[in-house]
């Protein structure tokens, strides 16, 4: 061992070994600082990994291609020797986006049917290369797969698992949740239709709806927890919308209905549903009070799923309208004569109490008795270039009938139930106008 050979080496009242031992431990400690120092900017340095299927992953995924591509180019204008390598790794590279986007929206069949086609190219041309990185992703395809139906099958096993699992992005508040949650539910209901799960699709589109009605209410000037549970808040806002003239306002009314109908349901707000049912029959008629001033009332169907087209040969959609200033009312029942006068007194006493039972459901009278129901008189029906008062239903074997009120107590009460009635049009009459035009 060597010796220091100056006394500047040497600490005082101690031996000369202990000095050499000293400094070796100092010299130790001086070179695990300097290598932690240079692995800690060593690991700062590194990639962190990027997580799958995010937007910098895609990203780098992009500028790989675009590199790629660019040498693609210049090694095949130089007739370089390495440049159908260069292309393989770019066709491989532009297989892992297409799998990669199939991953994100979770069409894992559809990622499996890539990769399999894509290995039956490899085989074809006997690529090894090609086949053992396929063959990677044929395996993560299927783990996929059986991820996937495992993760649905436990999450729809009861509803409350849905709903545990979807409260953990609808709660916070954040708008980049409310989306994960839309994500989730959109995704969840695919799953769901293609497995014909008919029961489960019903309260998916309860939670799709509601994580829309979120999304709006986030995004909008609208407060719908306010909206939902005062009814004098409620109508400070809808009622200047749909008195309003334009259609752009009355279309952003019922906008509104749908977010606060679909808020509503799952917050179980002090506004149920039957209440804004009511309001969207105003909608339809502020719709067709506006198409009908002008002139335009053969697109009422393309403005409101409300609107009702109702024709004189067929079968029509039971229920009660608006038409013009008269109501109607299709429904279909079984004659006690075969007396055709006889049996429009039937039908008339029939559509009396269809008539009254929706105005006392949606409560528009305070009582049946003080309902009056003025002149009513049957539509007829155009059958075999005869007009006849009745459609016969092959299916339920009744008769359909269409009775119009031209009066229900008095004008002015006529003329406000109409208003929560959804409008109707006569095919015939439509086209009348069509020709006139």
């Amino acid at each position: 061992m060597l010796e220091p050979t100056t006394s500047l080496l040497r600490i005082p009242g101690i031996p000369a070994s202990y000095t050499i031992m000293w400094y070796r431990i100092i010299l130790h400690i001086i070179l695990f600082l300097s290598f932690s120092a240079l692995s800690v900017d060593f690991t700062a340095a590194q990639q962190v990994p990027l997580q799958r299927g995010s937007v910098v992953y895609f990203d780098s995924i992009n500028r790989r291609i675009d590199n790629l591509q660019n040498q693609v180019a210049r090694l095949k204008q130089s007739r370089d020797v390495s440049y159908y390598n260069m292309q393989r790794e770019l066709d491989l590279t532009i297989f892992v986006k297409a799998y990669e986007e199939y991953v994100v929206d979770e069409e894992f069949e559809m990622a499996r049917e890539l990769v399999e086609q894509r290995l039956e190219r490899a085989e074809f041309r006997k690529d090894q290369y090609s086949l053992k990185f396929y063959n990677k992703y044929r395996d993560d395809a299927y783990a996929l797969i059986k991820s996937q139906r495992m993760y649905y099958q436990d999450l729809f096993q009861k509803e409350k698992n849905f709903k545990k699992e979807f409260e953990r992005f609808s709660e916070s508040g954040v708008l980049e949740d409310y989306q994960k949650a839309q994500r989730m539910v959109d995704l969840a209901l695919k799953y769901a239709r293609e497995n014909n799960l008919s029961e489960t699709v019903k309260y998916l589109e309860v939670y799709q709806a509601y994580a829309k009605a979120l999304i709006f209410d986030h995004e909008s000037v609208y407060d719908l927890a306010s909206l939902t549970n005062n009814e004098k808040e409620f109508q400070k806002v809808f009622q200047p919308l749909i008195a309003s003239d334009t259609l752009d306002r009355i279309k952003e009314a019922e906008g509104l209905l749908a977010h606060c109908t679909n808020y509503g349901r799952l917050t179980n707000s002090a506004l149920k549903e039957e209440f804004f049912r009511r309001q969207e029959l105003l909608v339809s008629a502020a719709l067709s009070d506006k198409l009908e001033k002008e002139g335009r009332e053969k697109e009422l169907a393309r403005y409101t799923n409300q609107a009702v087209t109702a024709q004189f040969d067929t079968l029509n959609p039971r229920g009660v309208f608006k038409w013009h200033d008269q109501i109607i009312v299709i429904d279909e029942f079984t004659p006690t004569s075969g007396i055709e006068n006889v049996k429009k007194g039937e039908a008339i006493m029939h559509a009396d109490k269809m008539l009254a039972a929706y105005l006392q459901k949606n409560k528009l009278c305070a009582s049946v008795k003080d309902l009056k129901f003025g002149y009513a008189f049957i539509i007829p029906y155009k059958s075999n270039a005869k007009n006849t008062s009745f459609y016969y239903n092959t299916v339920n074997q009744k008769w359909q009938y269409i009775a119009c009120y031209t009066l229900i107590v008095s004008p002015n009460y006529t003329q406000q139930v109409s208003k929560f009635m959804p409008p109707l049009f006569f095919e015939d009459e439509m086209n009348s106008a069509d020709n006139q035009m």
